[in-house]
């Protein structure tokens, strides 16, 4: 009788380790290939930081291109409304 317990033990025991060496080898693979992609992905990352340096000076030059006509015509009203107030409030 103890030796079917023992022999059923070993076969619990035998189950366990396989179902806990999946995750483990899955993991070791993840790992295997983040090291190997390593050096790949710093191409790509610096190449998609030089895109996104570019992007960012494009949409600052056409932002500055649209806004400062805007800017212009505010700054001279501004000048002619403080003119107008100026000569206004002197001569009352």
């Amino acid at each position: 009788m103890g030796t079917a317990r023992d022999i059923a033990l070993i076969f619990l025991s035998l189950e366990a380790l396989v179902i806990s060496i999946v995750p483990l080898a899955l993991l070791a693979g993840l790992a295997y290939g983040v090291y190997r992609l390593k050096k790949l992905v710093k191409q790509y990352l610096v190449l998609a930081q030089h895109y996104a340096q570019q992007a960012h000076t494009y949409v600052e030059r056409l932002s500055k291109a649209v806004v400062a006509p805007l800017i212009r015509v505010h700054t001279q009203t501004q000048m002619v409304t403080s003119m107008v107030k100026k000569l206004v409030y002197r001569g009352s």
